[in-house]
């Protein structure tokens, strides 16, 4: 794999180069690609000599000079696919803070992670293992987010990095989502904030240059990640991107953060080849069950699922207004735990008219990693008319299901 940079030949994109070459240098890179665009002949010819002398410029890795003819950012990203890399560097200026920018159509459309340098010092002292750099990695829940953070955990690997992860929670969503009392919209809500903090440093991983920070959101995510990364004095942003063309791309959080954020800016797309560097660890479980045999069975599957030590919630959904004895009930879910597997087991009995809804925002809340659940496995006009907890489940989370199906 290669870095590629992209260069207009400006002061700007000098040090862009010196970015990629120091990144280069520190992952044992044999060269570093310097590609430049002109719309013609004439311009390219005119350009030679000054593309040959910043590839030639300063120390490090070498660098191999590439002079094309065409649209800016289709020529970049031609030669990311045709030389294999797996990083794209180019400088952020005044010139690209518009939509439609050289650097939003190559974020919008490459395959590979995109590296947009406001500021080369902090990545060059990073580099030369003079600092630790201070990153913030933007969480959601999109495929984009994953791949950002074993990106992140990459670059962890080749020196010090200081992570701060963020995320933007919206006061009624989050409250829906933890199944928690919803109040007021635009206040802080320090018990969803506690929450996805935890849930930052689960999936993540917690660890002394690691820490997590929750923001209320009122407008666009885009400008709360810049607040945050503000707030936090943060060298660089790491962010998803959805890649989303037309008028979608106007509410683009990487498109707002990338427009206006002072620092350095890596966007990684849904489509990128990032290694895997680390796996998730299934910690906690939930499973379900309305007592009845079939149902019971699952419960062997969540002690299963999780790590020894583990814990294993079993939940019982019951209608919000039924009349029933909750102590006995527990007693029942207790009972239903395999005494030859060492786990912390927690019973909750959960009211709500959704059983669905209700085990969704039970996982969520309790930061379960996993939920097991057993189908009954209705078909036909039965499922149409009644429904199917499971596929309710599936489309109600956000997180792995494993279902128990019927012989």
């Amino acid at each position: 794999m290669s870095i590629i940079c992209g260069t207009d030949l400006s002061p700007a994109s000098a040090g862009a180069l010196e970015v990629a070459r120091a990144l280069a240098a520190q992952r044992g890179d044999r060269e570093v690609i310097l590609v430049h665009v002109a719309e013609d002949e004439t311009l390219a010819a005119a350009a030679r000599a000054a593309l040959d002398l910043q590839a030639t410029s300063g120390p490090g890795v070498p660098v191999r000079a590439e002079l094309s003819i065409g649209a800016v950012d289709e020529r970049l990203l031609s030669f990311a696919e045709t030389e294999g890399t797996d990083l794209i560097v180019i400088a952020a200026s005044s010139g690209d803070r518009k939509l439609g920018s050289v650097t939003e159509k190559v974020i919008v459309h490459s395959r590979v992670p995109v590296l947009v340098v406001r500021d080369p010092q902090p990545w060059l002292a990073f580099a030369a293992g003079k600092r630790p750099l201070r990153v913030l990695l933007g969480v959601d829940d999109s495929v984009a987010c994953d791949l950002g953070m074993q990106w992140t955990q990459a670059l962890r690997q080749k020196g010090t990095v200081e992570v701060v992860l963020g995320a933007i929670y919206y006061p009624d969503d989050a409250a829906d989502y933890y199944g928690l009392h919803q109040g007021a919209i635009v206040d802080r809500d320090p018990e969803i904030e506690k929450l996805v903090v935890r849930d930052l440093l689960n999936r993540f991983g917690a660890g002394s240059l690691v820490q997590a920070r929750a923001k209320r959101g009122l407008g666009r995510i885009g400008d709360h990640v810049v607040e945050l990364a503000n707030e936090t004095g943060v060298d660089a942003i790491v962010v998803g991107t959805s890649q989303k063309t037309g008028l979608g791309r106007l509410g683009s959080v990487s498109s707002v953060i990338v427009n206006d954020a002072p620092q350095s800016v890596v966007c990684v797309p849904p489509n990128a080849n990032v290694p895997t560097i680390s796996v998730p660890r299934l910690t906690r479980a939930l499973v379900a069950t309305d007592l009845s045999a079939f149902a019971n069975r699952a419960v062997p599957f969540a002690f299963a699922l999780t790590d020894e030590g583990g814990e294993v919630h079993i939940i019982n959904v019951v209608d919000a207004d039924a009349e029933i004895d909750e102590a006995d009930v527990n007693r029942q879910l207790l009972a239903l735990a395999p005494a030859s597997m060492p786990r912390q087991v927690a019973t909750h009995v959960v009211r709500g008219d959704d059983a669905a809804k209700a085990i969704a925002q039970a996982a969520a809340r309790l930061g379960c990693d996993a939920i097991c659940i057993a189908s009954h496995g209705r078909s036909g006009i039965t499922r149409a008319l009644v429904g199917s907890v499971a596929d309710k489940l599936l489309r109600a989370t956000r997180k792995p299901v494993l279902v128990l199906r019927p012989a």
